[in-house]
């Protein structure tokens, strides 16, 4: 007998009768359609997508079957208070990539994997850890939502915690439905133009295609870029562009160095940003840094979406108290009690690399 479980995402279990035991397998499909039979229980997971650790953790309650992961994610954790939570993920190599995301097959042998996760879009290099006999499931597809759902969905299923993967879920849900309640009302006319630059220096800003259009249009805000087709990352834009779409804020997210000051204070060369109303009206902010970076899918999202609410709308949310949710998150969410130099951490990153959680 089997049951097959199946998901809107394209990812399907098929569990043997009796629970997913040591030495059994699962076949899985992913979100590339592929169906992978991988250990029921694993142990030791590559992570090639970036976001991936840190909602295993969220899932799991324990980073230790993370035996390898992205640069770019081992930078995030170095440098969030995920640091504290979770150590174990600050020993994970990461030599294994040798650029982008793609890897070294001896590298990543040596790591001795039971399964590899990676984006679908690189299909090549799926093949060719495929190849090395390595199971690899493909994900990242479709929007902020997708993604973020995705991720948990299979996470419960690969973990064999579907439970709590729904629980994070459905915390997210919540938030969502009822910070749209709260600005339901607000005349589409009068919500303010928003801005999320993923890389200020480069002014790569983020339109349609990236993960912006979820967050402001679900926080009360229209995105400016909208106009634009971009990848999660966003795309380069000139600063007469900036000035065309004129946003009343302006976010920046952490897979920079840039801070909001370097904006008011027209610091980067090349650049000048005084017209800019958002500028004009200091209403640039730096996306926190909280249990992993905000402007992707992580298990923080529910705050993510309070935090910029009260930043697009700050009379509608000016019941909020954002340091006393934080706290409350992390109690409730990860059973982790932050300190108030935590939270001011977590709300005003430090824009450089080499600082670290103590």
């Amino acid at each position: 007998m089997r049951i097959v479980i199946a998901w809107a995402t394209g990812l399907c279990v098929v569990l043997a009768v009796g629970g997913a035991l040591a030495g059994q397998t699962v076949q899985v499909r992913d979100v590339a359609g592929r169906t992978v039979e991988i250990p029921a229980d694993p142990q030791r997971i590559v992570s090639i997508p970036v976001v991936m650790p840190p909602l295993l953790f969220a899932v799991d309650g324990s980073g230790k079957r993370i035996k390898g992961m992205h640069p770019d994610t081992k930078t995030a954790v170095e440098n969030s208070v995920l640091a504290k939570m979770a150590p174990e993920l600050l020993d994970a190599p990461t030599g294994f990539i040798k650029g982008g995301f793609k890897v070294n097959i001896e590298e990543l042998l040596k790591l001795q994997p039971d399964l590899v996760f990676q984006i679908s879009p690189e299909q090549e290099e799926i093949e060719k850890i495929e190849a090395a006999g390595i199971p690899v499931l493909a994900t990242d597809n479709g929007d902020f939502y997708d993604y973020y759902t995705g991720y948990l969905r299979i996470l419960g299923q690969v973990l064999n915690k579907k439970e709590r993967a729904d629980q994070l879920k459905s915390e997210f849900d919540g938030t969502r439905e009822r910070i749209k309640a709260r600005v339901a009302g607000v005349d589409p006319a009068k919500r303010p133009k928003g801005l999320i630059l993923f890389n200020a220096e480069r002014l790569m800003a983020t339109g349609s295609g990236s993960f912006a259009n979820f967050w402001l249009e679900n926080t009360g805000a229209v995105n400016a870029a909208a106009g634009i087709k971009t990848s999660p990352r966003g795309a380069t834009v000139g600063m007469e562009q900036i000035l065309d779409w004129n946003p009343d804020v302006i976010y920046i997210t952490n897979f920079c160095r840039t801070m909001p000051e370097d904006l008011i204070n027209n610091r980067i060369p090349g650049q000048n940003w005084a017209s800019v109303k958002a500028v004009k009206e200091g209403r640039v902010y730096k996306i926190p840094l909280g249990q992993y970076r905000w402007y992707p899918p992580s298990a923080d999202s529910a705050l993510m979406l309070k935090w910029m609410a009260s930043k697009n709308h700050p009379d509608l949310f000016g019941d909020m108290d954002i340091k006393a949710e934080i706290k409350d998150h992390f109690k409730r969410v990860y059973a982790f009690d932050l300190t108030d130099a935590d939270v001011a951490r977590i709300l005003n990153p430090d824009p450089t690399s080499d600082w670290k959680w103590n």
